[in-house]
């Protein structure tokens, strides 16, 4: 999935997206466009814009919009 569908998959606020990345799992839980909840692991993460969630190097050091290339989405 490339950067772009993902940013907008969460936008849509029509679900949760969960995946694994490194052997631990993630949860992107988007309440509002201003309210993005992440886990990571054993780390939880509240951004109030899309494009923190997007670029933050949260997941072992590099961001979702680097990663999600290889993220096979639940």
């Amino acid at each position: 999935m490339n950067a772009q569908k993902l940013k907008k998959m969460i936008l849509s606020l029509a679900q949760d997206i969960t995946f694994l990345y490194e052997e631990e799992y993630a949860c992107i839980n988007p309440w509002n466009s201003q309210k993005i909840e992440v886990g990571y692991g054993n780390k939880v993460k509240i951004y109030n814009d899309i494009d923190e969630v997007m670029t933050d190097k949260f997941y072992h050091g590099k961001a979702l919009e680097d990663i999600c290339e290889t993220l096979i989405i639940e």
